[in-house]
């Protein structure tokens, strides 16, 4: 407990510095996020939900970076990143079932474990999600066609990781996790050309 202590206060000393670098607005925004922080490392002991508290911490760099540019975060910038949570809710679900006995027999908590046999529905759910909310961002953001169309290819992307999922195979859904790379890397081809 010592140790993983004194890591953390190192690792919110070295964050801390880097606020010296940044507008006053995007330091407030930066220190909101500190109490998804702190809880996070409790979350499987109380929540079936630790992915959507690592995700909404994971991503409030997107805010920090439009507030930090911008001067203020768009209601587009906020879609981007619930649709980032909702995406990686997603394929950590897919993850979580990989191990889903380990986690039930030491009595842990995840999204897998909630939703059970029903999983491949829920999974489709949060996909879906991510591609309306990636889908309505960029257009709020301001968007080409390029964009949409990149949109279109992530939506059969995760439609087709939904289709192959299969819940009782841990190999087939470690696969789908990593799958996840390409969905990152189309997203950030599609914002590149969609700006154009």
């Amino acid at each position: 407990m010592r140790q993983a202590l004194a890591f953390l206060v190192i690792q919110l000393a070295l964050a801390a510095s880097l606020l010296l670098f940044l507008t006053p607005y995007t330091r407030l925004v930066a220190i909101c996020v500190l109490p998804l922080v702190f809880v996070y490392p409790l979350c499987k002991r109380f929540t079936h939900w630790p992915q959507a508290v690592l995700r909404a911490a994971f991503n409030w760099g997107m805010l920090m970076a439009w507030a930090e540019v911008t001067g203020h975060i768009p209601a587009g910038a906020v879609l981007m990143w619930a649709g980032a949570i909702a995406w990686q809710i997603g394929y950590d679900t897919v993850y979580a079932y990989v191990d889903v006995k380990d986690d039930s027999q030491l009595g842990l908590k995840s999204t897998a474990i909630l939703f059970g046999p029903n999983g491949k529905t829920y999974i489709g759910l949060f996909y879906a999600l991510t591609v309306g909310a990636w889908s309505l961002g960029g257009w709020l953001l301001g968007m080409s066609l390029p964009y949409a169309i990149g949109m279109l290819v992530i939506a059969a992307h995760l439609a087709w990781q939904t289709w192959r999922i299969d819940l009782a195979r841990p190999e087939v859904n470690f696969g789908l996790f990593l799958a996840n790379i390409l969905t990152g890397a189309l997203l950030a081809c599609a914002a590149f050309i969609g700006t154009w």
